[in-house]
């Protein structure tokens, strides 16, 4: 297992995976919401940063981070919170 990033090395991954998911829905799908996205954004952060999580934790733990302006941020405290390294 890679070693766990940093809420800062975390919180650029999920903005990126965003960005790429932003890029698949309107490229790929035509502009249809892909219902699958949570998955997406796991793959894409366990690929750039390491397997860290196993990829169903991933994907759980980002449908549960809370809705906030800043979703990458909170979302990836909640990550490491869930893996046990809170704020």
């Amino acid at each position: 297992m890679t070693n766990v990033p940093a809420i800062g090395e975390l919180t650029e991954a999920l903005k990126a995976a965003g960005a790429a998911h932003h890029e698949y829905e309107q490229t790929v799908l035509n502009g249809v919401r892909h219902e699958e996205w949570a998955t997406f954004y796991a793959a894409y952060v366990l690929g750039r940063l390491g397997d860290f999580a196993q990829p169903s934790n991933m994907t759980k733990w980002l449908t549960e981070a809370p809705l906030t302006q800043n979703w990458a941020e909170s979302a990836a405290a909640h990550i490491l919170s869930e893996i046990g390294l809170g704020r």
